[in-house]
């Protein structure tokens, strides 16, 4: 039983270990063009971001984000600010000593208010384009004029590792998958399955599930597939609570390979939902690529994390113990983590707030 609380623990721990969910974290988008000595910087902030900026938005912005020829610092000239949609944006120039040659962006705007703030970049120079994301552990762009723009899939990978720890839903949606295929229905009860019977189950139902979310994924990112957000994150939600009710009352069914592809397709137009708003207006493949790399790199962390625990679990108080006490137990914090979510995206309330 304390071998159960600890994997209780962990669940818990994985939906409150965060204050900003993947769905909650504040993004800006960033268009700069360097003509010559002139830097050119545009940046769309939804307007609750500026809530601090005490009526100088150009001020508060040009503070905390620094343009450089190199070392040398391009000071900011007077912006401007205007309404964008549902943007606010703060447009500037900052004017450098001589034609740049190596350009460095210092960006330091709202991670001290969300350290889980994204800023979606787009340079232009010369003609050629650079795309990447600036995180907190990332913040410094630096492009030396006349060699080939620097790649940003790196930095579209780990915004897809994050969207995926981060992002609660699909955590608990794969935590629900795993830990009901430790055991399996023998003669006279249930064992533990052997571990390499235990990694084969999993390698097909993340397989179903990857394989899925990657079509779909892709298919939205690119516009080939338009579902309403709502719709998607309520279905998503209710993906949890069905699997873990299955869980509980015969998590040893022969359809959960289909049924797994079937809501990995949903929970690719969520991955969507959150790249969509990354993606540069063109040349969008590599980053749609790099993002779908580290999703799946996220999701075999929780595997790698998960697939033990239970296991070790489903060995510490045997196959029978973990069938009739264990996976019911997290099965049904699961399927009130999926409910409450279910409520929370159809009445638009809140009440986890994750």
């Amino acid at each position: 039983m304390r071998a159960l609380a600890v994997l209780t623990a962990v669940c818990l721990v994985l939906t409150a270990s965060r204050h900003a969910s993947a769905h909650q974290s504040s993004l800006t988008h960033s268009q700069v063009t360097v003509d010559g000595a002139q830097v050119r910087y545009r940046i769309l902030i939804a307007p609750d971001d500026l809530a601090e900026a005490e009526g100088q938005p150009v001020a508060y912005v040009t503070a905390r984000i620094e343009v450089l020829d190199g070392e040398t610092p391009c000071p900011a000239e007077a912006g401007e600010t205007a309404t964008e949609g549902d943007f606010v944006r703060v447009e500037w120039i900052a004017r450098c000593p001589a034609p740049v040659t190596h350009l460095v962006i210092e960006y330091d705007l709202f991670f001290d208010l969300d350290d889980a703030h994204e800023a979606v970049l787009r340079v232009t120079a010369r003609g050629e384009h650079a795309d990447t994301v600036l995180r907190e552990d990332a913040a410094r762009f630096v492009w030396e004029l006349g060699e080939p723009p620097p790649s940003g899939r790196f930095a579209f990978i780990s915004s897809g590792v994050d969207h995926i720890l981060f992002g609660f839903d699909h955590i608990a949606f794969v935590l629900t998958l795993l830990i009901a295929l430790v055991i399996d229905r023998a003669a006279g009860g249930w064992r533990r399955r052997r571990l390499g019977e235990a990694l084969r189950a999993t390698a097909l139902i993340v397989t179903s599930f990857t394989v899925a979310h990657s079509i779909t994924l892709i298919a939205a990112s690119l516009g080939w597939v338009s579902v309403p957000g709502q719709v998607v994150e309520a279905a998503i939600a209710l993906s949890i609570a069905y699997t873990a009710i299955e869980n509980v009352v015969r998590p040893d069914v022969r359809w959960r390979f289909f049924l797994t592809f079937g809501f990995g397709l949903l929970h690719g137009l969520g991955f969507a939902r959150m790249l969509e708003v990354q993606l540069p207006p063109d040349d969008v493949v590599v980053p749609l690529l790099a993002f779908n790399v580290g999703v799946e790199l996220g999701q075999l962390a929780i595997v790698a994390v998960a697939l033990p625990a239970s296991w070790a679990l489903a060995g510490w108080i045997g196959g029978e113990r973990y069938r009739r006490i264990a996976l019911p137990a997290l099965s049904v914090i699961l399927a009130a983590l999926g409910t409450l979510w279910f409520v929370e995206r159809v009445f638009e309330i809140t009440i986890l707030g994750l």
